[in-house]
């Protein structure tokens, strides 16, 4: 029982992927440092911001319709644009093994899922269909889409928020105990793909006497664009218990394509939207976000080859007190566009401070037998240039 509940408690602390946030023991405080000038590079957004392909191959039973639903969410309206893109009817059936373009699509369900999905649909009676909304529904928060407005925002040109230099460590209590320690850290720019980058570092260790139970012992690192804020590369060392794993991704942002390799299994070419993030660098990236009370922001985030919408909902404002001090947060909620739901999976709610930076504070995120609680310990933050708010003072 021990074992599982350490291994939840690294597990949840993911935020969908956003690395591990543990703690590291020392005293708490806030530490400046002299800033960095940015890289200078010329932007390839334009080169980027423009429709996107994936490749569908049709499997026994699929229509239009059924497509259009699981793409677009509407039978109709995405039948249609599945039709128009291949020069189809709106009524031909579909040929199994042939090769459908899905262009710009607002969701994304693997061939797994729409496997799972038509087999429902063909075997559930309306009566089955009926019981089982009453009682299989989720555990955990959803939005309802209906009244889902994504904000249209452009994309942040001047990062306000974190620069080389920037240290935040943490701590995570599990049943009121400590189970770990981790640092998220930006490293000095580095090439990438011809890209001025900043190395976007996590590593995350289990603490004594957790640590003789379920070591952990992880490194993740994103390279994000400093000019344009979206990743070209992505690479992690997981060892969980026995849980061993190492993945490398190369992303082409003007070709909308992603070469992955898992562990030392064939790699893998995958269709990705437009400006996609990967796990570590979503977190990054929202906190350039223009938040406000009452707003959801979407972001395009590609995690194992599979691509969906990060959706940001900032709840309210409100001060969030940590052992660093007192400070004036947004209270953010995230959730994931999962087929045409937008659901919290692990109930996790966030702190963020309501200045530029957007530091998280504090990540509570609810288990069956309590809560994980992560709260920073510790805080380095460089000086950026043309920024003159108090940051981080209590």
């Amino acid at each position: 029982m021990n074992r599982f509940l350490v291994g939840l408690c690294v597990l949840v602390a993911a935020l969908q992927g956003c690395s591990l946030l543990f703690v590291a023991k020392g005293k708490t405080g806030f530490v400046a440092v002299k800033g960095q000038e940015a890289p200078k590079a010329k932007s390839l957004t334009k080169q980027m911001d423009r429709a996107y392909v994936i490749h569908h191959k049709v499997e026994e039973g699929e229509t239009l319709a059924f497509l259009g639903n699981a793409f677009f969410g509407s039978e109709k309206k995405g039948a249609a644009k599945i039709a128009g893109a291949n020069h189809l009817n709106i009524h031909s059936e579909l040929k199994p093994g042939r090769v459908l373009k899905i262009i710009s699509p607002d969701n994304f369900p693997t061939a797994s899922e729409l496997r799972d999905r038509l087999k429902k649909l063909t075997q559930a009676t309306p009566a089955v269909q009926k019981k089982s909304a009453e009682t299989d529904g989720p555990v955990f928060s959803t939005l309802d889409e209906s009244q889902v407005k994504i904000e249209k925002i452009e994309r942040p040109k001047i990062n306000k928020a974190f620069a080389p230099g920037e240290k935040l460590v943490y701590e995570v209590r599990a049943l009121s105990l400590i189970a770990g320690e981790a640092t998220l850290e930006v490293a000095p720019p580095v090439t990438v793909e011809k890209r001025p980058c900043y190395p976007l570092v996590a590593k995350a260790k289990a603490a004594f006497p957790f640590s003789t139970i379920y070591p952990v012992k992880d490194v993740q690192t994103s390279y994000f664009d400093a000019v344009d804020f979206l990743t070209w590369k992505f690479e992690n060392n997981v060892s969980e218990g026995n849980y061993k794993a190492q993945n490398a991704e190369r992303y082409d942002q003007v070709k909308h394509t992603l070469w992955r390799q898992h562990n030392h299994e064939d790699p893998e070419v995958v269709d990705i939207p437009p400006f996609a993030q990967d796990l570590i660098s979503c977190f990054y990236y929202f906190r350039l976000l223009p938040l406000e009370v009452g707003k959801k922001y979407s972001i395009p985030t590609t995690s194992t080859g599979k691509n969906y919408n990060l959706v940001i909902a900032v709840v309210r404002q409100e001060k969030k007190t940590v052992s660093m001090g007192t400070f004036d947060c947004y209270l953010i909620k995230p959730y994931v566009k999962h087929d045409t739901v937008f659901r919290n999976s692990e109930d996790i709610d966030m702190w963020v401070t309501t200045d530029s930076r957007h530091v998280p504070i504090f990540i509570k995120s609810g288990i069956v037998i309590g809560s994980i609680e992560i709260s920073l310990l510790q805080a380095t933050l460089p000086e950026i240039a043309g920024d003159s708010d108090n940051l981080l003072v209590p």
